[in-house]
């Protein structure tokens, strides 16, 4: 039994039909700066540290918009997430909240490089985003695969029970599933003994990876 299943996919057009006449009626949005713990000691949980991984490691101008409606959700983010970025925005429109996070905290970059430096990075963060990355952009080849979670060391190690708590319910309950990108990662066997592939094979249901063809590095995970 093979580690990969290739997936085929057949290309399609979309061809949507325009009404030009139609006028769309736009929901009101509204912006406001969000209220934050100022505290000197917050702590850098597993979660924070995999939210301001990407900002550090892989683009410093990034954004990162999180769907916050449930209310458990959008404590978490305010208790955990946000109090790590200067003047965090809650946008909100008709029955829909979004926090919006971006420029990090200079004290909260110094403690999560120290963190980094000394080998205390949370390993499934490490794992993920530890090596020198060449960036989200560009265009390029690629193919699908399912992976058979079955050949995969599972392991509850490393927080990933309460990380995955919040990645099932902000992401996979409300968009049907949580992707992750990873740092030069080859596509060959030696996936399935990394460290954040057991982990998260111990919690998701499945496992598709896509895999950039022309340098043969998997350039995401989706995982539902």
């Amino acid at each position: 039994m093979d580690l990969f299943e290739e997936i085929y996919t057949k290309d399609y057009i979309q061809n949507p039909i325009v009404k030009f006449n139609e006028r769309i009626e736009r929901p009101k949005v509204v912006f406001e700066e969000l209220i934050v713990e100022q505290s000197l000691n917050l702590e850098l949980t597993s979660l924070a540290q995999y939210f301001l991984a990407p900002f550090l490691l892989v683009d410093s101008n990034g954004v990162l918009d999180l769907s916050a409606k449930d209310k458990s959700i959008y404590d978490r983010i305010v208790r955990e997430i946000a109090p790590h970025f200067n003047k965090p925005i809650k946008i909100t429109s008709e029955n829909q909240v979004m926090l919006r996070l971006q420029n990090i905290k200079e004290r909260s970059k110094i403690h999560f490089l120290s963190l980094l430096k000394n080998q205390r990075l949370n390993a499934i963060v490490n794992d993920i985003y530890g090596k020198d990355s060449l960036g989200w952009g560009g265009e390029f080849p690629i193919k699908e695969y399912k992976v058979n979670l079955e050949l995969v060391t599972k392991s509850f190690e490393h927080d990933i029970l309460t990380m995955w708590s919040f990645f099932n319910d902000a992401f996979i309950l409300n968009n049907g599933n949580f992707v992750l990108v990873p740092s030069q990662w080859v596509f060959d066997e030696s996936f399935k003994d990394r460290i954040a592939v057991r982990a998260f094979a111990s919690v998701c249901n499945s496992m598709t990876i896509t895999v950039n063809t022309e340098s043969n590095m998997v350039s995401s995970i989706l995982v539902d």
